[in-house]
């Protein structure tokens, strides 16, 4: 696991970003540009080191994306829910301190860059396969009742 930090230029926000190290380079630049963080060459992927308590925690996510795998936490915020056994605690609201239009740059960025079906493709492997195994089906249905009779 690696992380980035995205420090935001109108506030005093800190947000985490965890994901594996490729995941988390390729989020760098598209955050930076999207959102206004000017200058990149501060940001980098880093080594998550779960055992130092300074460290982005499980309680501080504010959103996950692509089936968990990467996930956005915020300096300050502790949604004690996540730490619960009790499934119908609610989660804890943002702070009134968050800057709310960050953060949905944020959210929109890297839902948009992470998604859970690799659409870069346009789905030609996909379009390109299913009718292959429909045919075969048809071919196995065909040669099966050939041979019973």
């Amino acid at each position: 696991m690696a992380q980035t930090v995205f420090a935001d230029p109108s506030s005093n926000n800190t947000f985490h970003l965890l994901a594996d190290n490729s995941t988390v380079n390729s989020l760098i630049l598209s955050v930076a540009s999207n959102c206004s963080l000017g200058n990149t060459t501060a940001l980098s992927a880093t080594p998550l080191n779960t055992s130092d308590p300074s460290q982005p925690r499980p309680e501080q996510a504010v959103q996950y994306y692509r089936a968990s795998s990467v996930v956005l936490t915020l300096d300050g915020y502790n949604n004690t829910a996540a730490l619960s056994n009790d499934t119908t605690m609610p989660n804890t609201p943002l702070p009134s301190w968050v800057d709310t239009s960050f953060l949905n740059c944020l959210n929109q960025t890297i839902g948009a860059a992470v998604p859970l079906v690799d659409t870069s493709s346009s789905g030609s492997s996909l379009q390109w396969h299913l009718p292959s195994l429909g045919l075969l089906g048809l071919v196995w249905i065909v040669v099966s009742s050939v041979l019973t009779f």
